[in-house]
């Protein structure tokens, strides 16, 4: 089977994180949903599956055009959907000309393997001329960004399943304290020492070369990613995920890193999703309740708006490629875009748009120079190399997304 994971006329709503990736490729519980899927149906070959998605990220993240096998019918994928046994077992019996859907979602499609421009027709016309198959059971859609720390705890539950069926656990040093029902799973070369770990309410990963350092106090559902690390003497509440090259001290409750960030100190960062090459200062911290208990609003892209998120808990959404100083405050639900570089005393405002520089005081706009300068360094540290590819989309992204940058957006999401 061959699949292609695509973006909905939606993805916009999945800004910022998607500005910089599909939504297949978003990190949810252990996996990034692409990852589930082929793990689910066992495709292991990287000729067998794409991404149809924009123009400005396809070099990247490549369709199954410009690879080498190019099948007759694929199996198209919605990327924001979670794959479940149910579902899995109803796209695995779609015809060609067939379509799953669930209350109006698209889920997947079999079809001839399209070009762009046929898959963008299709997809205004809503695909109107296959055959329509309803899915009876519930499924799991990323249609938010805040979904994904809502959704961890179910997911990281579900991964763990995925990842350690069959598998036996390296063993757990004799210097830590175990609690609860719950399994502790450690892949090979992780480590954990001198260190509290409560699985009452959810399992504990450790992937390849993780390390929990000594006195760390965790809480399941807990997923520390291929390399990452909690600091010494961290406290963690679950659900909370840390991707591949993360570090993390401090204090965090039910946060996401998509990869290569670092919250490496002290402060406190809750109900939270960080993408990649992001980095925390020291003793920032970011509200996720309010001091009235109300509802948290959210800036959406799509709406150009503070939206109502549906929650009472609900911190910090972060770009790739974002920073910030020591000592910085963040309000309840702030929105901060792509590379940006915030400082200063004081709160910055709750929408922070792509390619900002400043804080509380003002912003101007973050030379590109700069934003490319910045890129390098980090990248090389975690031996990765920010090439011409990666700064075409950062490049690109500067120029689309100058619009947001006026800094007049009434305040309105207090």
């Amino acid at each position: 089977m061959h699949f292609q994971f695509f973006d909905d006329s939606q993805i916009n709503h999945l800004f910022p994180l998607t500005l910089t990736r599909p939504s297949a490729d978003l990190r949810v519980g252990i996996l990034t949903i692409a990852e589930k899927w082929l793990h689910d149906f066992s495709i292991q070959d990287s000729n067998s599956f794409g991404f149809q998605t924009r123009d400005y990220l396809s070099k990247k993240f490549l369709s199954i055009h410009a690879k080498s096998t190019s099948p007759e019918i694929i199996t198209y994928i919605n990327g924001k959907v979670v794959p479940n046994e149910a579902l899995n077992h109803q796209v695995r019996n779609l015809s060609t000309n067939q379509k799953l859907v669930k209350e109006g979602v698209l889920i997947a499609f079999r079809s001839q393997l399209l070009n762009f421009t046929e898959f963008n027709t299709l997809l205004e016309n809503d695909f109107s001329q296959f055959d329509s198959v309803e899915f009876e059971s519930n499924i799991t859609v990323i249609s938010r960004p805040f979904h994904i720390f809502k959704l961890n705890a179910q997911e990281i539950q579900a991964d763990f399943e995925r990842l350690t069926a069959g598998k036996t656990s390296q063993p757990l040093s004799q210097t830590n304290t175990k609690l609860g029902k719950f399994p502790v799973f450690l892949e090979e070369g992780a480590q954990v020492e001198c260190s509290i770990l409560n699985a009452l309410d959810g399992p504990i990963y450790l992937g390849k070369n993780s390390e929990i350092m000594e006195g760390s106090v965790v809480r399941g559902p807990l997923a520390l990613c291929e390399g990452s690390k909690l600091k010494l003497s961290t406290k963690v509440y679950g659900a909370t995920t840390l991707g591949p090259y993360s570090n993390v001290g401090g204090e965090v409750n039910n946060i996401v890193i998509q990869g290569y960030s670092n919250k490496g100190h002290d402060g406190f960062l809750g109900n939270a999703v960080l993408g990649e090459w992001c980095n925390i200062g020291a003793d920032s911290n970011c509200s996720n309740l309010k001091n009235t208990y109300d509802e948290v609003k959210v800036w959406n892209y799509a709406t150009r708006r503070f939206d109502k998120s549906g929650m009472q808990f609900c911190g910090l959404i972060m770009g790739d490629h974002s920073k910030c100083g020591i000592n910085t405050m963040f309000n309840t639900g702030t929105v901060v875009g792509v590379a940006c570089n915030l400082f200063g005393a004081g709160f910055p405002r709750q929408f922070v748009p792509d390619f900002s520089w400043g804080g509380a005081s003002g912003f101007v706009t973050h030379k590109l120079t700069a934003v490319d300068k910045t890129a390098a360094l980090v990248l090389v540290r975690r031996g990765k190399e920010y090439n011409e590819l990666e700064q075409e989309i950062m490049h690109y992204l500067y120029q689309n997304t100058a619009g947001e940058r006026t800094w007049e957006i009434e305040e309105s999401g207090s």
